[in-house]
């Protein structure tokens, strides 16, 4: 699998008009319905793992947040990482519990403030989540390919947006601490 990360920042960072309950349920299946075939293949341990390459590859300068990352330069190196795949890991099961848990907001908003607040303390900054919202959706283009619809496009760019929304929260709460 390649490595085609060609990533940008949207100019809009604001959320979507609010939605109504059963266009809401309609994205929280199709998230789950694409989560639940990702779990039965081997494209669930990839997911993670293209997270880190595409958000290393396109900011560098993030390499700093992750020790283990410094000297990481190439795909292969990245790919073959322990620490990267544990990291990556990580990753996907807290994105799996945040699934699990989609029909229930505020069970979501506090694993994500609490992620927040913990991301705070290795200099993770706001607009890293941005970034980290466009890896993830060049990750699943990358692994699901053609299985990676407009409709479950626009419905994880909803569904991510909250996680962005809630992550920033645990963040800002956290600088306001210090």
């Amino acid at each position: 699998m390649g490595s085609s990360c060609s990533l940008s920042l949207s100019r809009h960072r604001s959320l979507p008009a609010p939605l109504s309950l059963p266009a809401v349920a309609q994205i929280h299946s199709t998230i789950q319905e694409m989560w639940s075939e990702l779990r039965d293949t081997n494209h669930y341990e990839q997911i993670g793992v293209q997270f880190m390459i595409c958000l290393l590859i396109t900011h560098p300068e993030l390499k700093r947040l992750w020790i283990f990352c410094a000297q990481l330069e190439t795909v292969d190196e990245m790919r073959s990482n322990s620490q990267l795949c544990y990291h990556a890991k990580k990753i996907t099961n807290t994105l799996n519990d945040l699934i699990i848990h989609i029909d229930n907001p505020e069970k979501r908003k506090q694993i994500l403030e609490s992620l927040g607040k913990t991301h705070y303390q290795y200099d993770v900054k706001p607009v890293h989540f941005e970034f980290a919202k466009i890896a993830m959706d060049s990750a699943l283009t990358e692994v699901l390919r053609s299985d990676f619809t407009l409709k479950r496009k626009q419905a994880w760019s909803f569904f991510f947006q909250q996680i962005v929304v809630d992550l920033r929260y645990g963040v800002n709460q956290q600088e306001m601490l210090l």
